[in-house]
């Protein structure tokens, strides 16, 4: 509508590269593409600016927003942020250093007084967890991000909800890894109660690229649950 405007802003090193500009085509979802012929990290970012004297009775929606056809010069940006609404966003398995996955799920894993029945964001969307059933005691599961670039920042704060309850639990833990070195930045193994509880860790950026991992480590009863959702740079 006439005094709003939507654009998708691409950023490299605090210059903006473009701004490419959304027209309006009325109750409609239209589609949008645009090529990025970039090398290196780059950020996207949606603005929506507005005439103060418009009256904001008009929504403005975006969705489904991919990546096609990037290659090895052109890769995406990490996406370390995630609901696990989608997907698992730039999170992946480690398949060389562990013997178990963490698997995404709404359905909820209550069983013997253990949990979580909901995920954090709406009580009703997805979430990752971890269960020691079917697992022999100490079998690990690694969740983890790709190479993050250093920053110029000395301190990354790292924020993320968890749940962990029952008598019978497994342990977890956020490990930052480093050319293959690995640092406990967090860890708990205790039962919380049957709720999401929130976490932050301050993550020193260092001299290197590093990588962050959710290490899940089975318990040796057959129903531990560990659970994670929310996950952000703050």
């Amino acid at each position: 509508k006439s005094g709003y405007q939507l654009s998708l802003v691409i950023l490299q090193d605090g210059e903006t590269l473009d701004e490419i500009m959304m027209p309006d085509e009325g109750d409609v979802w239209s589609h949008g593409t645009t090529s990025l012929d970039i090398v290196g990290s780059y950020y996207l970012m949606f603005v929506m600016t507005y005439n103060e004297e418009v009256q904001p009775t008009y929504l403005v929606a975006i969705d489904e927003v991919t990546f096609i056809d990037c290659d090895s010069q052109n890769p995406p940006p990490i996406q370390v942020d995630c609901d696990f609404e989608s997907d698992y966003c730039s999170w992946a398995q480690n398949t060389n250093a562990d013997q178990a996955d963490w698997e995404r799920t709404k359905d909820g894993v209550w069983y013997e007084n253990t949990g979580p029945g909901y995920d954090h964001t709406t009580s009703e969307g997805y979430y990752v967890y971890f269960s020691s059933h079917a697992h022999q005691s100490g079998d690990v599961a690694i969740l983890s991000t790709p190479e993050i670039t250093k920053t110029e920042n000395p301190i990354s704060c790292f924020a993320f909800w968890y749940h962990i309850y029952g008598e019978d639990f497994d342990t977890i833990r956020l490990n930052s890894n480093r050319n293959e070195e690995k640092t406990v930045l967090w860890t708990i193994s205790s039962t919380q109660g049957n709720l999401w509880k929130s976490a932050s860790v301050d993550i020193p950026s260092g001299s290197e690229n590093f990588m962050l991992e959710f290490e899940a480590i089975a318990s040796s009863a057959d129903n531990g649950h560990v659970a994670i959702d929310d996950i952000s740079f703050v």
